[in-house]
Parts: C-alpha cells; sequence; structure tokens
C-alpha cells in the first residue's frame, strides 16, 4: 500500500507542479474551514422537510420518498448556489447515493432524482463555486464520518460532467491544479489516518481527470476509452478504481494538462 501511496504523491506533485508560475497567478488566498464552517447550515435559508416515521421508511415506496423531497419550484429558485449544496448533503436520503456498487453510479443516480440538484447544476457560478469550495476545506479537519460524507459529495459531484462543461481554460487548469494538491494531501495523510488508506480515497479525482479529458476530446485518452473496456466501465461506473486505473488515467491526464497550459 505504501508504494501505491508514493506513486500518487510523486505523479500528483509532479502534475501540480508543471508550471509554478502558472498555478501562482490563479491562486487565491482563501481562508481554510473546518466541517462546521464549510458544511453548516446556519444562517442559511433552507427547505424544511417534514421527517419520515420509522413506518414511513419501512413501509412507504422508494419513489414516494423520493417525490417528498423535491423542494416546491417557488422555494427552490430562490435559493443560492451554496444553500442547493448544504440543502442535499443534509437531507435524510442522501447517503442513498453510497448503496451503490461504485461511488460514480451511486451519485449519477441521485442527481436524476432530486431537484435541488438538477438546479444547482443550472446555476452559472456553479464551477467557480465547487472549485472554491474545494480550496476551502482543511483535508485535515475531515474526521467524523458526517464529515466524511460531506467531503465525499464536494468532490463526487463536482468532478460530474455537469459541472466540468461548463468550465472555460481557466477554470479547468483551477481545477486541475486544486484537485491535484488534494491528492497529494491524501497521499500524505494515508501515512498515519487509516481512512486515505484505499484507492477509492482517489476515486473521485480520478473521475474528475476523465470527465475533463472526455470534455477536451484529448485523443489519448478518447482511444484509450476506445481500446480499454476496463477505463470505459470505470467512468460509466460499473467497475471500481484500482491501481491500473490509476496509472492510465493519470498518465494521460499529465500529458493533457501540459498541453492545455502551454
Amino acid at each position: 500500500m505504501k508504494k501505491t501511496v508514493i506513486i500518487f504523491f510523486l505523479m500528483s506533485v509532479f502534475c501540480f507542479s508543471c508550471n509554478k508560475d502558472e498555478i501562482n497567478k490563479d491562486k487565491i488566498d482563501i481562508e481554510k474551514k473546518d466541517c462546521i464552517a464549510a458544511f453548516g447550515t446556519q444562517g442559511l435559508t433552507l427547505y424544511t422537510f417534514n421527517p419520515f416515521t420509522t413506518e414511513e421508511w419501512k413501509k412507504t415506496d422508494h419513489k414516494e420518498l423520493v417525490r417528498r423531497r423535491q423542494i416546491p419550484d417557488d422555494f427552490l429558485k430562490k435559493m443560492n448556489t451554496h444553500e442547493l449544496f448544504v440543502q442535499f448533503i443534509h437531507m435524510d436520503m442522501a447517503k442513498d447515493a453510497l448503496l451503490f456498487d461504485t461511488n460514480q453510479q451511486g451519485f449519477r443516480s441521485i442527481i436524476n432524482q432530486y431537484n435541488m440538484l438538477q438546479e444547482l447544476y443550472k446555476r452559472d457560478d456553479m464551477p467557480d463555486y465547487f472549485i472554491r469550495k474545494l480550496q476551502e476545506v482543511n483535508i485535515k479537519e475531515v474526521k467524523n464520518n458526517e464529515c466524511h460524507f460531506h467531503y465525499l459529495c464536494l468532490r463526487m459531484l463536482s468532478a460530474q460532467k455537469e459541472v466540468i462543461g461548463k468550465m472555460n481554460k481557466s477554470q479547468t487548469l483551477n481545477y486541475i491544479n486544486t484537485i491535484s494538491q488534494i491528492i497529494t494531501e491524501i497521499a500524505e495523510l494515508s501515512f498515519t489516518d487509516p481512512n486515505w488508506q484505499t484507492l477509492s480515497s482517489y476515486d473521485f479525482e480520478m473521475i474528475g481527470h476523465g470527465n475533463i479529458m472526455i470534455k477536451y476530446k484529448y485523443p489519448s485518452f478518447m482511444e484509450l476509452m476506445q481500446s480499454n473496456k476496463k477505463v470505459r466501465l470505470y467512468m460509466d461506473g460499473f467497475i471500481s478504481l484500482d491501481k491500473e486505473l490509476i496509472g492510465l488515467i493519470e498518465n494521460c491526464m499529465i500529458k493533457f494538462y501540459k498541453q492545455l497550459n502551454s
């Protein structure tokens, strides 16, 4: 496992430092926040759902439960981007995303079910919001299960095609640099914190890297998707991340980053 972590560390540092001047030029001084400050509900205008009773959880059809977690349109349109995100991560059915075979499969299903996420992805400020949010969370403060889930949602929702597709070149470079830094921080933490020692810790960043290369139709990655069924299945959410996939995706990303940043 340590060898895998070292490989991650070296690859992420290499990608992150491809052009130090460019990274520093785009870097914004952002105050790091703990989970309460980053993901808390205080001061926000959120919709109040009626909690389900134990009997309702047991006997109500899942489609009906989902229907009762839709926000009325007039209220929905008044919510800002941050409120939409926080509304979702604190919703009692959000963790259904973890019940699927893979993270990608779970979140793709969830996105299609709840109007708060569909509305979130329509917002023009959504790419900048997610990039800034990724930069401000202090990963060393991500400790309890609830905080891990909220941080997981942030990383996975920001890696989706709806976000990547709205990014301009500058935002794309900023996003790549940001998640490369996150990979580096996870690699460092994995030496001492067992919560970061599995390959799935890097799942969200690999999905984000893949979706960027798909958006730009980067030839090397598109050819890889055609020739390697495993990569295709991973990006579609049918199989989990492994060391081989990480190597294939990151090798392409390092070359793509240099080309985009030239």
